[in-house]
């Protein structure tokens, strides 16, 4: 039995999403602790650059003498104007750091100092509480609610009131769609082609924008909104799902969070949207094996995005028009129209 890839577009649920840094650092929160979707759960030091002092030079003595007037040890992190060496006497001449820094070497009279950028900081990115801290590293953070996942994200997080702009699910997003409800909200929408629809949403301070897919050659502009951007399935002009149209439509005027990460394909981790309850579910899966009755998403050409059931799997291998010969199943479209797909094309909808 082959293996299948699962995407979820629950109507309830409960999660536990990990968040972690790239290096150790310092967390920020403790178990039990409610979070919403901005807060900073954990932070560590970001290094930006290092710069030598040659304290020999700046007060004009040997080597040997250098070392014995240097105050600071490595490791020592400083503020700007604090005292690094000085001769003392009468006429005392003093080194001082320029920037906020760390002392990272110390060898021959020279000081190498690292400056430190703005810290990394790791939020939330969903409401929930914490169930469990991990090291030095990050969180567990646990959560319930309505959860739709999509296949491409733009690296923001934030949260607001949703809102669905689109009467049907394979309906084109337009300007006069933004203008007339979407300021300051999650809104909710077909695919975009357009570039001059992305600049408007640019300024129509909007707290995330959920489409099905957009045109390839707007992910630069894309990537480069202040907000968070989530596709539900792919690029080009593919409607949106009816599963998870449905339940946008059905939580609509609740508030969402949005967590764009990009779809990590080894870990699983995918974009998702979150519509918070109070109530609780099981867990879903990760992965499952496909079987018939199962309800599959068409994640290729020439059905993408659609949504069907599985009736029964081919028997061995099967003939495709390319020549290939690979596992697939037989599925009954929403309309009645059986198709034969791959089974690589498919993910299961839990």
């Amino acid at each position: 039995m082959m293996y299948a890839p699962v995407v979820h577009y629950l109507k309830q649920t409960n999660i536990r999403r990990l968040r972690l840094l790239p290096v150790p650092g310092r967390l920020l929160v403790s178990p039990g602790q409610k979070v919403s979707p901005m807060d900073s759960v954990a932070e560590a030091p970001n290094p930006s650059g290092h710069f030598f002092l040659d304290i020999r030079k700046a007060l004009k003595v040997d080597t040997a003498t250098a070392d014995e007037l240097i105050q600071r040890k490595k490791g020592e992190r400083l503020a700007k104007g604090d005292i690094l060496a000085e001769t003392g006497g009468a006429f005392s001449r003093v080194v001082r750091a320029p920037v906020d820094c760390q002392v990272t070497e110390i060898n021959a009279g020279v000081m190498i100092m690292e400056t430190q950028g703005e810290p990394v900081r790791i939020p939330a990115g969903l409401p929930g509480f914490i169930h469990s801290l991990e090291g030095d590293k990050g969180v567990t953070i646990e959560s319930g609610g309505a959860l739709v996942q999509g296949v491409w994200g733009n690296n923001r997080t934030d949260s607001g009131l949703l809102v669905v702009l689109c009467d049907s699910p394979d309906q084109e997003l337009t300007v006069k769609q933004l203008e007339a409800s979407a300021r300051g909200s999650v809104a909710v929408a077909g695919y975009c082609l357009s570039g001059e629809v992305i600049r408007r949403a640019a300024e129509m301070e909007l707290h995330g924008l959920i489409l099905s897919a957009i045109n390839p050659d707007l992910i630069h502009q894309v990537n480069n909104l202040t907000f968070p951007v989530i596709l539900i399935e792919g690029f080009g002009r593919i409607p949106m799902n009816m599963a998870a149209y449905s339940i946008f439509h059905e939580n609509e005027r609740h508030d969402a969070a949005l967590h764009a990460r990009p779809w990590d394909h080894m870990t699983g981790e995918r974009p998702e949207v979150l519509i918070p309850s109070p109530n609780q579910a099981l867990p879903p899966p990760e992965v499952d094996e496909f079987s018939p009755g199962q309800i599959v998403h068409i994640k290729m050409p020439p059905y993408s995005g659609e949504v069907g059931t599985i009736l029964a799997m081919t028997q061995g291998l099967t003939n495709l028009s390319n020549g290939l010969r690979v596992p697939a199943a037989v599925l009954r479209k929403q309309n009645g129209e059986q198709i034969t797909v791959p089974l690589a094309n498919l993910e299961l909808i839990i």
